[in-house]
């Protein structure tokens, strides 16, 4: 890792064509620190993590997570990686014990370090007494405590959250953003936290990266792009800044 940082971006891009879905994209996540990346839906932010991912190449550009490279070390970086993409779907017909057995699986995971992580896990999101159940039963609370027990299932370093709040009610998401803040502090993973809900960010993160239609249009501590643009709202700041853009 470089200058201690756990995920370094430094002028990424990506065009499909002749479309341009990221250009030029930079900032930095450090150790223990839940960063906001921030956009409307299609602003860039799920490519921008496929990228890290190894998922997508890049057109331009360069990133490593944890000092590993995008293009030369895809598999060390889902080793160390914890992913819940914004249209995840599980297998209805599985219970969420089985379909956590199977991810372990995909990790080369298994035997009775694997069972103790399921179990650990399905106490941490309280679903022990459905853990048995068709998937396909499951409310959409319970389905996205899924998602997120598979993305921690290999005690990640670095968790890549796309949308993860999106389609919880209240509870649900002070619930899921309270586990972040655990993970963050108490684990020292560091938490990209994407999403376009910008009362999540202005509670759980100190620093985000602001996206529009592909391009960074801000970045850095959020105190200090209130006072910079003299807004005291989340939203008031980031319609300010899209109009500025724009």
């Amino acid at each position: 890792m470089m200058d201690g940082n756990a995920i370094e971006i430094r002028g990424l891009s990506k065009a499909f064509g002749d479309t341009i879905a990221v250009e030029d994209v930079s900032f930095a996540v450090r150790p223990g620190e839940i960063f906001g990346f921030m956009g409307h839906n299609g602003a860039g932010k799920t490519t921008t993590i496929r990228m890290l991912l190894g998922l997508l190449r890049p057109t331009r550009g360069e990133a490593n997570v944890l000092g590993h490279d995008i293009l030369r070390d895809r598999l060390a970086i889902r080793r160390v990686s914890g992913y819940l993409p914004d249209d995840y779907a599980l297998p209805k017909e599985m219970s969420a014990r089985r379909f956590l057995r199977y991810i372990g699986a995909m990790f080369g995971f298994a035997g009775p370090p694997l069972e103790r992580r399921i179990e650990e896990l399905l106490d941490m999101f309280g679903l022990a007494a459905v853990a048995d159940k068709r998937l396909g039963n499951f409310s959409s609370g319970m389905t996205q405590k899924v998602g997120l027990a598979q993305a921690l299932l290999n005690e990640p370093r670095v968790l890549l959250l796309d949308e993860p709040t999106a389609g919880l009610d209240p509870l649900g998401r002070q619930e899921l953003l309270e586990l972040i803040v655990r993970l963050a502090r108490n684990d020292g993973v560091a938490v990209l936290f994407s999403t376009h809900i910008l009362s999540d960010i202005e509670r759980v993160c100190e620093r985000v990266a602001i996206l529009h239609q592909g391009r960074l249009i801000a970045s850095g501590d959020l105190g200090d792009l209130k006072h910079r643009h003299r807004e005291t709202h989340m939203d008031d700041l980031y319609l300010s800044l899209v109009k500025r853009a724009v």
